[in-house]
């Protein structure tokens, strides 16, 4: 009887375990929109800060006084910002429509604070146009700021809220239906405490209907409509650990609740993914004085790395000059980071390696699938079992300094504690410090320590809450621009 038994539970398991191999593990917790998924792909976002502030003497935020006629760019190319971004290898840029001053770069039928009282082409100009058709000829995302604080609508004795609402609604209907795809618009929190979630909801279904594609940046009132976070500082330092997730009162209380934004909180009640904001200069605005302050590419990349390494999206801002251009240190400094960037993570050193795994799910879901550069593939474990070990020996004994893993964010987050180790004589391990006991995984995590050399690298998932979905782990050396 024992043997009859002992056969009968191997067929069920025989027969059973092929099947689960072959389908794809169940999303857990919360998962990304389909905008957030594209939001997570750009992984680098161009801000430009460009306005009646880039005319003033140092100003960053101006009080709505300034006059309309400061506004005078001698040579204003926004082809020019395109060919920076193209260089850069950045897919999305998002433009100051109108920051807290209140000046509008287009236009408005509703305002006189814009350029048609500039002295910017005799006031028959418009910026956002030249931007958005500049996006268009160059393949770039579109995105549009457009600052709920107005401190020059403020000024007027006439001002309240509720008219604000309607004034602000009215300038959205123009940018979100006026200037071809938009996709992301930006809610800065700074200054706009009076403004209300029903306010943000009138604005919201306007956004949604005009642009059902476009990601909202929310912070505040407006966190139940964000499709993405502030993360708590414009250093370029995104937590970490970094979750996606958020309870939704961290948003609503931002200085109460920094560590919420800043690190996420793992099993949220909103997913709510972390944007990096930082500008390549000290200031958001152009000043000349800050010329030889520009971020240097060793700079650039650490930002990178606490930022899209964080599972976050890097929001670099580039001030345009008085002329209307992108400087030249600017533009080149992002050009490298571009170009360490590729020769950092074009070449996985794990490709040629023999991968083998412990609690694998096996069938198509093999390790394999981690180093072969296909984002549809990927490593998964057991139903059932949140931990997994793989092994990869090299071919030959090989330096690394650098180490990048990415989850199948799609699936939402499932691990949750994951270490990596590596063996110079393919028996006893060494634990990396700086990747031991680590906690998210999302979109993306950069490791970066001192070089070692290594015959097998291991990838252990200690903990999760669901079986784990790993798509790339790699180990790199990184460049030379980069030390």
């Amino acid at each position: 009887m024992k043997l009859i038994h002992w056969f009968f539970t191997w067929v069920v398991a025989t027969a059973v375990w092929p099947l689960q191999a072959q389908k794809a593990p169940e999303p857990y917790g919360l998962t990304p929109s389909s905008r957030q998924m594209e939001w997570y792909d750009r992984e680098i976002i161009a801000f430009f800060h460009f306005g009646i502030n880039t005319f003033e003497e140092y100003v960053n935020e101006g009080d709505g006084r300034a006059p309309a006629a400061l506004f005078n760019p001698t040579e204003l190319d926004c082809g020019q910002w395109m060919r920076t971004l193209k260089a850069a290898g950045i897919p999305c840029a998002i433009l100051t429509a109108k920051h807290a001053d209140g000046f509008c770069l287009w236009p408005s039928q509703y305002t006189d604070y814009c350029v048609k009282n500039a002295a910017w082409k005799n006031g028959k100009g418009d910026v956002v146009r030249e931007f958005t058709d500049a996006c268009e000829e160059y393949g770039i995302k579109a995105g549009i700021y457009l600052g709920p604080h107005d401190r020059h609508a403020h000024l007027s004795p006439l001002y309240t809220t509720e008219e604000y609402k309607h004034y602000y609604a009215r300038q959205l209907e123009e940018l979100m239906g006026d200037y071809g795809k938009v996709w992301e618009t930006w809610w800065d929190g700074a200054g706009a405490d009076e403004l209300t979630t029903p306010v943000y909801r009138y604005w919201y279904d306007i956004v949604r209907k005009k642009q059902p594609d476009c990601v909202i940046f929310g912070t505040k009132n407006s966190y139940p409509f964000a499709d993405v976070r502030w993360m708590g500082n414009e250093s370029g330092r995104a937590g970490d650990p970094c979750w996606a997730t958020v309870d939704s009162f961290c948003i609503r209380d931002e200085w109460a609740n920094y560590k919420g934004l800043n690190e996420g909180v793992p099993g949220g009640n909103a997913y709510i993914p972390a944007e990096t904001d930082v500008s390549i200069r000290p200031s958001w605005f152009y000043h000349p004085e800050e010329d030889s302050r520009v971020k240097s590419v060793a700079e650039l990349w650490d930002i990178y790395c606490t930022s899209v390494g964080r599972n976050s999206v890097l929001l670099l801002n580039f001030p345009p000059d008085r002329r209307g251009l992108i400087h030249p240190v600017d533009s080149l400094n992002a050009a490298l980071l571009r170009k360490g960037l590729d020769e950092t993570f074009g070449n996985n050193l794990l490709a040629g390696a023999k991968a083998k795994a412990v609690g694998g799910r096996g069938g198509r879901y093999r390790p394999e699938n981690m180093t072969d550069r296909n984002p549809a593939t990927y490593f998964a474990g057991k139903d059932g079992c949140t931990a997994a070990e793989i092994v990869f020996t090299f071919p030959r004994r090989t330096e690394f300094d650098c180490l990048m893993l990415q989850e199948v964010i799609e699936l939402g987050h499932r691990t949750t504690c994951w270490s990596v180790d590596y063996s110079v004589d393919g028996k006893n391990w060494t634990a990396i410090p700086e990747a031991t006991e680590k906690q998210c995984i999302g979109h993306k995590q950069i490791v970066r320590f001192q070089p070692v050399e290594a015959v097998r690298v291991r990838l252990r998932i200690l903990d999760g809450w669901a079986c784990p979905a790993i798509h790339t782990f790699g180990v790199y050396k990184q460049s030379a621009l980069f030390r």
